[in-house]
């Protein structure tokens, strides 16, 4: 087994590993949120529960997503089945935005009929939980996305670094209605809480969209991929490079233009040069090269791409 194979391995385990964690975390927050509100009767405890029990359908969706991405390709998806989480991702957006739209009504509702806080010990005990909980996830699941590049645990991420936002909003709405007895702090918290699970919900569907339009690797990435080609010996130039990054693979496609009076097998072992250099530097990577005789004049990609450009 290769550097690459265990890689792979190593990299969906800790995608996995991920998914559980989130479904673990949100479980246990659930419990705890509804009974403090239940005690309290706090809006942005709620508020709250309610993004937790949606956290969890999100986490489940993370799961149902990472573990359809790796699936290995069949006849019927031979570039593999890494598309299905930033799919999964999607799912998260609309469940945060419908959660965010509710959350709000149920706040607004408050201030026109508002309601003294009870049990506030309680409340106090449970955010704290959460907030230990929450920081203890988002750490790990950022370890993960370094590691992998995984689109859904990153929009899992994403809104649990919202959760954390919120359970301190909470907190900060507890302590001020305590200390002043308004009762407009807890819900104009609940309305905070629900634009920034909006927020949170943008870069989710933004990332997401990124991967499912095929959008190209960022400049430097392609500059890095670039010099590695050029610099192996024998390759004269390179065109019509293409890449997109799917899940935590990247797959890399471009023409390299050669001497037209080498052979067929020297061709053959300047590409497999190029692939090992690649491969090392990008060990995740999906890499199709093209040999071209270098000097020819012929339709090219990059050229018809330059020319709608400008």
């Amino acid at each position: 087994m290769d550097k690459r194979e265990l890689l792979a391995i190593g990299n969906n385990r800790l995608r996995r590993l991920a998914t559980f964690a989130s479904i673990t975390v949100s479980s246990t927050l659930i419990a705890a949120k509804l009974a403090a509100w239940i005690m309290t009767g706090s809006v942005a405890m709620m508020s709250s529960l309610f993004d937790s029990c949606f956290d969890l359908i999100a986490s489940l969706i993370t799961a149902f997503g990472v573990a359809s991405a790796l699936r290995p390709p069949d006849r019927e998806h031979r570039y593999g089945h890494g598309k299905a989480e930033p799919l999964a991702a999607l799912a998260q957006a609309v469940i945060i935005i419908g959660s965010s739209i509710v959350l709000a009504g149920e706040a607004i509702d408050r201030f026109f009929y508002p309601a003294a806080l009870t049990h506030e010990t309680v409340g106090y005990a449970v955010i704290a939980l959460a907030i230990v909980l929450t920081i203890g996830l988002v750490s790990f699941q950022h370890r993960v996305v370094r590691k992998t590049g995984s689109h859904a645990v990153h929009a899992d991420r994403l809104h649990y670094v919202g959760d954390l936002a919120i359970n301190l909003a909470v907190a900060a709405a507890f302590v001020l209605q305590h200390f002043t007895g308004m009762p407009w702090f807890d819900p104009a918290f609940g309305v905070a809480i629900a634009s920034g699970l909006l927020v949170s919900a943008y870069h989710i569907i933004r990332n997401a969209m990124t991967a499912l339009m095929d959008a190209e690797l960022p400049e430097d990435e392609r500059e890095k991929i670039r010099a590695i080609v050029m610099k192996q010996s024998g390759v004269i130039g390179l065109h019509d490079m293409r890449t997109r990054s799917d899940s935590d693979r990247i797959f890399i496609e471009l023409h390299v233009e050669m001497d037209p009076d080498m052979s067929l097998r020297d061709a053959h072992d300047l590409s497999e040069r190029i692939l090992d250099a690649l491969y090392a530097a990008i060990p995740q990577a999906d890499i199709v090269i093209h040999q071209d005789p270098a000097g020819i004049e012929e339709d090219r990609r990059d050229m018809r791409i330059e020319a709608r450009w400008q």
